[in-house]
This record gives structure tokens, sequence and C-alpha cells, in this order.
């Protein structure tokens, strides 16, 4: 089978690979959030005790209308699987930061809210946050390279899987 797609080259014995700036631009992407994920990860355990996963969920409550989401809303916002919540809020549940709640119209509805204890977490951690994010990634930018890198990846969140530019000009 040939290659149609000017942008996905192919090796003599069929292996496909992206073109050079398609494999930067690939690349760099998985191993800037790696490396940001890894260094918010860490250093929010070693100041605070709470994994990149447990802040986010923290920071969602703590954002919410009333300091409560649902579980499924708390998943979803959180881009984590409800399964993951679920462990995440057991763990801070039995930390007294979250406690769960049934709702009194339904009670296969579970909401998760953050406690005061919670909140005054979330509000040390945001320090770490930002200060890591900055370091680590923004710092590393102009204004306007953040600026263009949030409208890029604005885009890509929001843009229909299989839109594609043209292949390179030659």
């Amino acid at each position: 089978m040939a290659v149609t797609d000017p942008n996905v080259l192919q090796t003599p014995d069929g292996l496909k690979y992206f073109a050079p700036e398609r494999e930067a631009a690939w690349i760099g992407i998985l191993q800037a959030h790696a490396e940001l994920t890894r260094g918010l990860d860490a250093a929010l355990s070693a100041r605070h005790g709470l994994s990149l996963s447990a802040y986010e969920v923290l920071n969602r409550l703590a954002h919410a209308e009333d300091g409560h989401l649902r579980m499924t809303v708390l998943a979803e916002r959180s881009q984590l699987s409800l399964s993951r919540v679920s462990r995440v809020i057991d763990a801070l549940e039995q930390r007294e930061y979250v406690a769960r709640r049934s709702c009194p119209g339904d009670s296969r509805v579970v909401h998760a809210t953050i406690t005061p204890a919670g909140r005054a977490l979330v509000g040390e951690a945001q320090e770490t946050f930002f200060e890591v994010v900055e370091q680590g990634f923004l710092a590393r930018l102009s204004c306007e390279e953040v600026r263009v890198l949030g409208s890029l990846l604005g885009r890509l969140v929001t843009a229909p899987l299989g839109a594609s530019c043209p292949g390179p000009q030659g």
C-alpha cells in the first residue's frame, strides 16, 4: 500500500513515519507534557502531599459553585476517568479534604464537596502549581509565543479529528 499523504513518509521496507517538522511537533508536545506533569506531580507531592490528580480534583471543587460537583462532572472537568476520580476522592476523604454527599432527589448521584481544610490545602498548593508551570514551561517562551501556543492548542482541543493541513509546498 502506497502512502498518499505527503506528511507521512515511508522507509524502503514500508514503515511509516512523520516528516521531520511533524515529528518534532508531535514528540515535542508529548515530551513537554510529560516533563511538566512529572515536575508538577513531584513538587505537589513533596510540598503538599498531593498528587497532580488530587490537586486537579481539589482545584476543580474549590472553583465550583458552592464547592461541590457531581462525580461525573468532576471526572469530565478534570480529564480523569470516573474510576480514577473515585479513587482520588477516597484518599482525599480519608484526609478530610473532601466529603461525599448523596443527592436527596436521586440516590444514584454522588457529589464531592471540598471541606475548609481542603480549600486551605489547595490554596497553598496553588502557589507551587503556578511556580512550577511558570518556571518549567511559560518562562521558556516569550509573551507572544505563549499567546500563539495558547491559540494553537485551543484549536487542537476544539478541532474535529481528521482536519489536516496541505502537504509541504514544493
